[in-house]
């Protein structure tokens, strides 16, 4: 288990481009988040789901918490999270990704130094939902929230940021299939590959 993280998944989406709830979909016989929630499980000692509806979720088991920034989208999730935890940071990944990849995230977790965030960055933008974040990033995240700022991005430059580049990355993994995020039905049955969950 990765000490002092907690593993967070983000089912806060509306899923308008895939016209039902894609955290439900059936993938591999499964829903879709089970995937990434399996992935979770075997790398921390605690996770929490981030939703507005927790009744669609009980069947995961897992501990929950809601928005206090309702409509706000992702930010408003990581905020969060980052408020309900008890361990100083959290890996926080969405729903829609059945391919997190251990060594990855071990390797995110696991990168030294002061940094409020660590975030991959690849084709010069950044990952936000495959990060790890420290608590201390609460205060930026709430005023920018309050200010009705709800970009992720534009946090990044207010906080102590570590961007992981491609290079990195590829030296963990083979290649970037485990950032693969399903927005469509159709973005199912094309998503091939795969991370270890070892």
């Amino acid at each position: 288990m990765i000490a002092n993280v907690a593993g967070v998944i983000l089912a806060g989406g509306a899923s308008s481009r895939f016209g039902s709830n894609k955290a439900l979909a059936a993938y591999q016989g499964r829903p879709l988040i089970s995937h990434a929630a399996a992935a979770m499980e075997e790398l921390f000692a605690s996770c929490l789901l981030v939703t507005n509806t927790p009744e669609t979720y009980r069947f995961l088991g897992w501990a929950m918490t809601s928005d206090r920034f309702r409509g706000a989208g992702p930010l408003a999730g990581i905020h969060a999270a980052l408020a309900a935890i008890t361990e100083p940071r959290a890996f926080i990944s969405g729903c829609d990704m059945p391919f997190l990849d251990a060594r990855l995230i071990r390797f995110l977790c696991g990168i030294k130094g002061d940094w409020d965030a660590v975030v991959p960055w690849l084709n010069g933008r950044p990952e936000p939902l495959y990060g790890v974040y420290h608590r201390n990033c609460l205060a930026v995240i709430t005023a920018n929230l309050e200010q009705g700022e709800g970009k992720i991005g534009l946090i990044y430059s207010q906080l102590r940021l570590r961007r992981v580049t491609e290079a990195e990355i590829l030296a963990v993994v083979s290649d970037l299939s485990t950032f693969h995020n399903v927005n469509r039905p159709a973005d199912l049955p094309t998503a091939t590959g795969h991370g270890e969950h070892e």
